[in-house]
């Protein structure tokens, strides 16, 4: 395998950040994924304290992360922050960064969101949350506003702010192609991911199935259907309650 201090998986939400995270353990590396540790054996349970506590430590400008001394790299939140990838890259010179697009289908990306982001909402501040789960939402709400500008779903603004961080990516690494890999297609993870993830990190290519994992996100998938069935939300991104009720 390549040398390299850290790898960050700077894929915007909703962009395969778990798979990717997966697919990186399968291949001996530990990656913090919000509040859970893929890779180790077995993996790490999720915890909302590990993301609680990154979140203070860029709140206060502290990049020596207490999580990355334990683990090789981050996935998702805090690594796709703009300014956060600036300054990760200057605390860990020598890192790798691998980001995961989905270009072509903006719409299905911004449904994705719509019922995550607001799902995870819903459970993590209901009547059963705990101190931790709100801190936690709080810690996320954080994140979201300084990736998209708010923390409130807007299709238009996050369409907006999808496309100015890619371009901030392409920008930022311009002159550095070596220290990226892009997925330019979210699709072409099933029959190449392996390939290139493989490649980009110099080691034998493995044959299996490129992970595909959508069991994290069915419970704030439910939580936002089950909100919408019973209009207490309506969706912004033009998920129906009627399309609700078949996914009963």
């Amino acid at each position: 395998m390549r040398e390299f201090q850290k790898i960050f998986v700077i894929a915007l939400p909703r962009c395969a950040t778990v798979s990717m995270s997966e697919a990186l353990g399968r291949l001996g590396l530990s990656i913090a994924h919000l509040g859970k540790v893929h890779g180790g054996n077995p993996d790490q349970h999720h915890d909302n304290r590990r993301l609680i506590r990154m979140h203070q430590q860029i709140s206060s400008r502290d990049y020596d992360l207490d999580i990355l001394q334990e683990c090789d790299g981050l996935a998702d939140y805090p690594a796709c922050i703009s300014s956060v990838i600036e300054q990760l890259d200057q605390q860990y010179p020598g890192s790798l960064f691998i980001n995961v697009r989905r270009d072509g289908e903006l719409n299905q990306w911004l449904q994705s969101v719509e019922r995550q982001f607001v799902g995870l909402r819903l459970i993590k501040t209901g009547e059963s949350s705990t101190e931790e789960d709100r801190e936690f939402s709080k810690a996320m709400a954080n994140f979201r506003r300084r990736t998209f500008g708010q923390t409130e779903f807007e299709p238009e603004a996050f369409r907006d702010a999808y496309w100015s961080y890619q371009n901030f990516v392409d920008v930022y690494f311009s002159s550095r192609e070596h220290d990226l890999l892009t997925i330019p297609d979210i699709g072409l993870l099933k029959t190449e991911g392996y390939r290139r993830l493989c490649e980009f990190l110099e080691v034998e290519t493995i044959d299996e199935p490129f992970p595909c994992s959508n069991q994290h996100s069915e419970p704030p998938k439910q939580a936002f259907l089950q909100a919408l069935r019973e209009g207490r939300i309506d969706s912004k991104s033009g998920i129906s309650p009627e399309e609700a009720m078949l996914k009963e």
